[in-house]
């Protein structure tokens, strides 16, 4: 019996690592935007007309950074009223759907390019919340992660996001100290409380060390999290916010499974590492008793060890917080459209899908934090998700499609499309004609936010990228 589970689990596995080396990948929708056909190209703005002082331009260093020597471009500003009064954000926004985009020639020296006083004119005004005046404390928290030096400090940019200047502090277990002392000064810098450790033991090992080393410097915390390099936390405040649901004097293992029900089956029901693995300190206490012992378990991964030894050693079960994501899905630009609630973690935001994830989360200093990837609705068929895209449906899309997250991903391999439903359901059919603007930039320009989105051409078209910018600027401080 034990020589015929083996083989069922070889070759699940084998079959599962087939199904992503061979995953779908869509071909490339349409590229000129469907409201009235191929929308005319204004003239390039004239060089003579820029002033680096005028109040409405073009940042054009902003989009050289894209590598761009032409670029169409169409803009959007959005007023924002910051208020104590703060109901929620309307699911739809009163803008132009974009018909005509003035060429930008950016390969000259000019920083900033006039623009007629009409671009700049607020198309919309919405309504937010006052920001706080200092950061969430989340000295609550000791966060943990095994890494190398290399990736840290490519990393830090995203930790700074959630972690600088909110007393809660990061040990990282690192490959090598080469350097370090660098990549700990420019933490500081941030405004991140780093620790960095130099470790000779592999990735895996380290990874579980990390439960004794989080007890070992709880301090005043309540909880260590063991993250992955890319982990992300849109809102330190809302995952605070969450865990006041928790009480930290007794034991907790909180996380969340892979949204791939065929995954699940082959590595177990766990907390994974990419989502966020929350101990509480009673918890690690009693871990750390069979410590030695799962340590040693050198088969399981590091995540998986960790579970094991909460499982094997502990009456403690997995708590399931709905908020989390691992993100297995490689193609997740259904996940982040769905204008379901922010997401208190992300994951692969470098890896299997690349997510700005810096430049999603400028916005928030506007309009605050639940202002990330919030939906809304331009038209029948347009539809802007702040810090992600701008998209346009081949079809109209109603309200009740809404209620579904689009699958873009590939089916569950054997479960199909009902493997995903179980952790994001319900799903609807992947839209193969849908254009889509995607942010690969954003910057804080005083009491502005600058995004830029842009549509590439397919492979060997010869137009210039299509560029629409949004910026967002706080009215009442004007």
């Amino acid at each position: 019996m034990a020589n015929y589970a083996i083989a069922i689990a070889t070759f699940l596995s084998a079959a599962f690592l087939y199904s992503l080396a061979n995953r779908h990948h869509p071909e490339h929708a349409p590229y000129i935007p469907a409201t009235g056909g191929n929308a005319p190209l204004k003239g390039v703005v004239n060089e003579k007309e820029q002033h680096n002082n005028t109040p409405c331009y073009v940042d054009t260093d902003l989009i050289k950074t894209l590598g761009y020597e032409y670029a169409g471009y169409a803009r959007w500003e959005i007023a924002v009223v910051q208020t104590d009064n703060f109901s929620g954000f309307e699911k739809k926004l009163d803008l132009p759907v974009p018909s005509e985009y003035q060429v930008l020639k950016l390969n000259s020296p000019e920083r900033k390019l006039a623009l007629p006083a009409e671009y700049c004119t607020s198309n919309a005004v919405i309504e937010a919340p006052i920001p706080p005046r200092s950061r969430v404390d989340a000295s609550s928290l000791v966060f943990g992660v095994s890494t190398s030096l290399e990736r840290l400090d490519e990393s830090l940019d995203a930790f700074a996001h959630w972690a600088a200047g909110t007393n809660t502090r990061i040990i990282a277990l690192v490959d090598s100290q080469d350097h370090w002392s660098r990549v700990q000064r420019r933490a500081a810098r941030m405004g991140i409380n780093l620790t960095i450790i130099k470790s000779s033991e592999d990735t895996l090992d380290r990874y579980f060390s990390l439960t004794r080393i989080l007890l070992q410097n709880r301090e005043s915390a309540d909880w260590g999290v063991i993250i992955d390099d890319d982990t992300f936390f849109p809102s330190m405040s809302n995952l605070i916010n969450e865990l006041k649901h928790y009480d930290p004097s007794k034991s907790w293992y909180i996380g969340a499974p892979t949204e791939n029900f065929a995954q699940m089956s082959m590595f177990s029901y766990m907390a994974y590492g990419g989502a966020g693995v929350f101990l509480s300190m009673p918890l690690l206490e009693q871990m750390d008793e069979s410590f030695d012992e799962c340590y040693a378990w050198k088969d399981d991964g590091g995540d998986k060890r960790v579970a094991r030894c909460v499982y094997m050693h502990t009456d403690t079960k997995l708590t399931w917080d709905h908020g989390l994501f691992q993100l297995d899905l490689w193609e997740a630009s259904g996940f982040y459209e769905s204008g379901r609630r922010l997401p208190l973690s992300i994951h692969h935001w470098k890896s299997w899908f690349h997510t700005d994830v810096v430049g999603m989360g400028k916005v928030a200093s506007i309009c605050g934090d639940n202002c990330q990837l919030n939906r809304w609705r331009i038209s029948d068929e347009w539809f802007l998700i702040n810090g992600f895209s701008i998209i346009q449906h081949s079809y109209p899309v109603s309200d009740k499609d809404l209620l579904a997250m689009e699958q873009t991903w590939d089916p569950s391999p054997w479960a199909r499309e009902e493997g995903y439903t179980y952790s994001l359901g319900p799903l609807r059919p992947m839209d193969e004609q849908k254009i889509s603007f995607r942010l690969k930039t954003a910057t804080e320009d005083g009491n502005r936010v600058r995004q830029i989105y842009v549509l590439e051409p397919p492979e060997g078209n010869p137009d210039p990228p299509r560029v629409l910018e949004i910026v967002w600027r706080v009215m009442n401080q004007e």
